[in-house]
């Protein structure tokens, strides 16, 4: 018997990087609202409209651990995202590239993502796709990274996060259960 992998957001990446080894025991992938750049090229994008020096700052973080290196002192406004005890996973987490790692596995793949992600863009399931042509690509209008019905308006989409009174969008969880059951 096989399983289904099912990640969203992160979890799609640490799916992809779970089937790296090619045990033969996933049945497929499925990647919702999941990067498909490597990560120091999506926390640039997140990070873009912080102020100056902090965004210089910032930058210079990532760069370091895109080397390798550990920061002893981040910026204590960004001390959530890059403090200390992270460090060693997120040097690790940005040697990863998502696109190589999807053109690596050779099992079914489902990548779904929406159109009002702030998150992650249709770029990052575009570039899914490219590494994995045969892939089958779902694109939710009106659906955010939490894969909720959501505008594109930041405040109005990122309160929709943990309002659990909101289900996940429409046709969301059917055509992830099309795809598995196939």
């Amino acid at each position: 018997p096989c399983a289904w992998l099912i990640g969203h957001s992160e979890g799609a990446l640490v799916a992809l990087a779970a089937v790296e080894s090619g045990d033969g025991k996933v049945c497929g992938l499925v990647l919702l609202s999941g990067a498909g750049r490597p990560a120091g090229v999506v926390l640039r994008e997140q990070l873009a409209a912080l102020p100056e020096p902090l965004k210089t700052e910032a930058y210079a973080v990532i760069e370091a651990l895109e080397a390798g290196r550990t920061v002893a002192n981040p910026p204590a406004s960004l001390a959530a995202l890059f403090r200390p005890s992270v460090q060693p996973y997120l040097i690790s987490w940005l040697t990863l590239d998502p696109a190589k790692l999807a053109a690596a596995y050779d099992g079914p793949v489902f990548i779904g993502q929406g159109t009002t992600d702030l998150q992650v863009t249709l770029a990052d399931a575009e570039a899914l796709k490219a590494g994995q042509p045969r892939a089958e690509l779902a694109i939710w209008d009106g659906v955010n990274h939490v894969l909720k019905v959501a505008p594109a308006e930041r405040a109005a989409n990122i309160a929709t996060y943990m309002d659990p009174a909101l289900s996940l969008a429409p046709g969301v969880v059917e055509a992830v259960a099309d795809f598995v059951l196939k």
